[in-house]
């Protein structure tokens, strides 16, 4: 029998010696490993700081649900100091943690510049249209007033990095055309007077025009000499902690919703931290959709003075961009 070399015959030694070990095994015991836990963000306590508005007498009930983490959903029926009942909608969203992203919503998600008139839809169908691309919203208002002829917006329209229209078209009124929104990832959100669209509109891939301050450097604005109408209403603000806000609250529906004045709701963001703030469209315009977090499916969750969703020329959606 011929005698094999020394090192072969430890090579098999190591070899063998290697398998008797019991092999690892990753995960132990074969288990699934789990991501890490993503970290809770917190947010303000809205319903507390609405309570402690100064234009709040009362509140009857309030509901506060997490939509996903970093944004929440409360819906508040309240009294006011005037004695005046209120149904209130709030959204509150951290855009601190990059996950989260604001869009412009329009009319069959078209960026196309119109020809002519342009299109209105409802947020509903808006919503529709945004899922067919993968950006399911989580919540949505209604966003720039209109020409009601012409259906043109009142302000500047910008949608991922497309400026559809560039121009204010103020309707006489001190109230619309003469203050826009804006966001983008780079620049964060904003809220300017008209008169610095130019110098700034480069700077936010979303955009839509608005109307007058509510609060501005964290200060509630006296609207009283422009207006002491109360109707349904949507509006929209932000903290220096980079909170975004969507509010909108039911009118024409007395003793149950009467709606509010640019003041009353002043006081209302000043409570909740923000340091701008702007009115939107209201009237009938005035809706607000959430996307249930269990369901998932989207629904209107104010009750529109039409009695029915209108359709309306834009709006501010939120979504994951991940």
């Amino acid at each position: 029998m011929k005698t094999q070399p020394l090192p072969f015959l430890l090579a098999l030694v190591v070899f063998f010696a290697s398998c008797s070990k019991t092999p690892a095994v990753f995960p132990p015991s074969g288990e699934p490993v789990s991501p890490p836990a993503e970290e809770e963000i917190s947010l303000p306590d809205v319903p507390a700081l609405f309570a402690g508005a100064s234009v709040v007498g009362s509140v009857q009930s309030s509901a506060t649900k997490s939509l996903v983490n970093g944004v929440s959903y409360t819906a508040i029926s309240c009294t006011l100091t005037s004695g005046l009942k209120e149904n209130v909608f709030i959204v509150a969203a951290d855009l601190n943690s990059g996950k989260l992203a604001l869009r412009t919503a329009l009319p069959y998600n078209s960026t196309v510049t119109p020809q002519g008139a342009w299109t209105l839809q409802s947020l509903s169908d808006m919503s529709y249209y945004l899922e067919l691309i993968g950006h399911d919203p989580i919540a949505m208002i209604n966003a720039d007033f209109w020409n009601t002829s012409t259906f043109i917006p009142r302000g500047p329209v910008h949608c991922q990095g497309t400026v559809v229209w560039s121009v204010f078209e103020p309707n006489g009124s001190s109230q619309q055309g003469i203050s826009f929104v804006g966001w983008s990832k780079t620049a964060g959100f904003d809220i300017l007077p008209s008169s610095e669209y130019e110098s700034k509109a480069s700077s936010f891939t979303e955009v839509t025009g608005s109307g007058v301050f509510l609060v501005n450097d964290g200060k509630a604005v006296d609207n009283s000499s422009v207006s002491l109408a109360r109707h349904p209403r949507t509006a929209i603000g932000y903290s220096e902690k980079g909170v975004v806000f969507f509010f909108c609250v039911d009118g024409r529906d007395e003793g149950v919703s009467e709606g509010m004045t640019y003041d009353e709701m002043g006081s209302i963001f000043v409570a909740l931290g923000c340091k701008e703030a702007v009115n939107l469209d209201g009237g009938g315009s005035t809706q607000m959709l959430v996307r249930d977090p269990q369901t998932l499916a989207t629904s209107l969750v104010n009750k529109p003075s039409d009695q029915k969703p209108r359709a309306v020329v834009n709006g501010w959606t939120l979504y994951l961009a991940e």
